[in-house]
């Protein structure tokens, strides 16, 4: 199959580029932002929306997340971070807050073999 001057990949099984490049992007910080952005994909839209988001890995054991205007900080950390709601778990399970003011905030998510940091900052315009 080609798509332009682009070769679509077929083969049953991953080429060894393909397993290089797995290893760099399938992290635990990686595997934290997926649980980040599906309890956020509403709140970062919903009433207040933000201006724009973005989220990536700084390294395997680092994620950021930075949004303009929307939510206050303080509301996105709430619905992140882990809490027994009558016996429930709620938010990332094993994800703490460390430390949070005014437009940043770092929590630390203990889901997976070592430890990641997750950095939150609120831009405002």
């Amino acid at each position: 199959m080609n798509l332009g001057d682009n070769a679509i990949l077929v083969a049953d099984d991953l080429s060894d580029q393909e397993r290089l490049l797995l290893e760099l992007m399938a992290t635990p910080s990686a595997t934290l932002l997926g649980a980040v952005s599906d309890i956020l994909r509403t709140t970062l839209f919903g009433e207040d929306p933000a201006g724009w988001v973005d989220m990536w890995q700084a390294r395997h054991n680092l994620a950021r997340v930075e949004w303009l205007d929307g939510p206050e900080l303080a509301h996105v950390v709430a619905h992140l971070a882990a809490k027994d709601c009558e016996g429930t778990i709620e938010g990332v399970p094993g994800l703490r807050v460390t430390s949070c003011d005014d437009h940043t905030a770092k929590m630390l998510w203990l889901g997976a073999a070592i430890p990641v940091e997750l950095h939150l900052t609120r831009q405002l315009s």
